[in-house]
């Protein structure tokens, strides 16, 4: 579905509940809330996939950590950063801030151009560890052994603070899942009514198949609570009407 056929269907199941007109700058803001608790619901499970809770009946609902990962993949990007060192700081690395939700790896390389062959994995580390890494003879970081330790920022929580060691690296890919997007039903305005604007309104990024999911979602914040066949009996009548 586009944004519109979600908010129009938002809107016919609100009307039938007699819960007034919900304006689009409220739609948008709901819509926003809607696709990010599906994003997170999500990422924890991949994030998850290899603790006990699978076998405690996590994954319910039949979203598996395959499916998970599938349905988030728009989110996944692939940032290549520069990081820097402090001359007058000892210890702490390169540095590089980054928002992200979860970082999935990290590498660098030695030759200008970034390519599957020339990448040299980064290993992320814990500060439980740090400091036995940095003064170990036979473990210590190299440009071919680096390692990571990721820190949370006092800006944002989703701001981590990478230092990279040794301080030599100074380019580094991280490929990592973030949500940094608003959805928006936008619209012009003809005789006083909002009409849809097609060229200016952002769709979801989440996969159709969650499109049904988000609808009913917005609807549970508006106290409507609906069935995924009610979602599917709309989109088929919908249809029909577009045929005659």
């Amino acid at each position: 579905m586009t944004i519109d056929e979600t908010y129009r269907l938002v809107q016919t199941f609100a009307n039938k509940e007699q819960r007034g007109f919900l304006t689009p700058v409220d739609f948008n803001l709901l819509a926003k809330q809607a696709e990010l608790e599906l994003y997170n619901k999500r990422l924890s499970i991949v994030i998850e996939k290899s603790q006990p809770k699978k076998a405690a009946g996590y994954y319910q609902e039949s979203l598996s950590p395959g499916v998970a990962e599938q349905d988030i993949a728009a989110f996944l990007e692939s940032e290549f950063t520069g990081v820097t060192s402090n001359p007058n700081a000892a210890n702490i690395g390169a540095s590089v801030p980054l928002l992200t939700d979860y970082i999935v790896s990290m590498s660098h390389s030695d030759s200008e151009t970034q390519s599957m062959a020339t990448n040299i994995p980064i290993e992320i580390v814990n500060n439980a560890n740090i400091n036995q890494v940095l003064r170990s003879s036979l473990a210590k970081p190299s440009t071919q052994y680096p390692i990571a330790l990721i820190g949370n920022s006092s800006e944002a929580t989703n701001l981590k603070l990478i230092n990279i060691f040794p301080d030599t690296v100074t380019k580094i890919t991280v490929v990592h899942y973030v949500y940094n997007y608003s959805p928006k039903w936008d619209y012009v305005t003809i005789a006083g009514k909002p009409v849809y604007d097609a060229g200016s309104s952002v769709q979801f990024r989440s996969p159709n198949r969650l499109h049904g999911e988000l609808a009913i979602k917005i609807l549970e914040y508006l106290g409507v609570h609906i069935r995924d066949a009610d979602v599917i009996s709309f989109a088929q009548n919908k249809e029909l009407a577009q045929d005659k």
